[in-house]
């Protein structure tokens, strides 16, 4: 996958996170409200202290972001945590994945959303080539000013397809 559109894609999924993160889009369009596609987070993925798994939406517009700038298929997990955006943001560093096997140097790593403050929200991206499948994790941090509890999206695409296709 081109490393801009790793940056196209957090800067999206940045975006349309902030605009969604109350779930009105969700309710109007009458989305689900299950938990995930996935029922644990996966093995080569670590797991920040304090994350519980959580009954949320990844947000509408985060996912079809997602979707449309990796055409692959997206399988996701959530969680909330008392822990402050900033604190999962300095947790997920590029060294931390790399040693989980994701690619360090093909990766943006973590960002705050664009014109959010720290405490707010923020995205990490990074991508993995394992076993003839080109993958792309995305972590989406959000927090609703005045809330006392982060929500942790666990978002990851097989964009193994698009690979072969270009």
């Amino acid at each position: 996958m081109n490393p801009n559109r790793l940056v196209v894609l957090g800067i999206l999924a940045a975006a349309l996170l902030f605009t969604t993160a109350c779930g009105v889009i969700n309710t109007l369009l009458g989305a689900n409200t299950s938990a995930g596609t996935v029922s644990e987070l996966w093995a080569d993925v670590p797991r920040l202290d304090g994350l519980e798994k959580a009954d949320l939406q990844m947000p509408l517009a985060a996912r079809l972001a997602i979707q449309a700038v990796t055409q692959g298929r997206i399988n996701f997990i959530a969680f909330t945590t008392t822990r402050l955006p900033q604190e999962v943001q300095d947790y997920y560093t590029q060294e931390r994945m790399q040693q989980s096997g994701w690619n360090a140097t093909d990766a943006t790593g973590c960002v705050a959303a664009d014109g959010a403050e720290a405490s707010i929200g923020a995205i990490c991206m990074f991508r993995k080539e394992a076993q003839g499948r080109n993958e792309v994790l995305a972590i989406i941090v959000a927090r609703e000013e005045g809330s006392n509890e982060t929500q942790v999206f666990f978002a990851r695409v097989d964009a193994s397809e698009q690979q072969e296709g270009q």
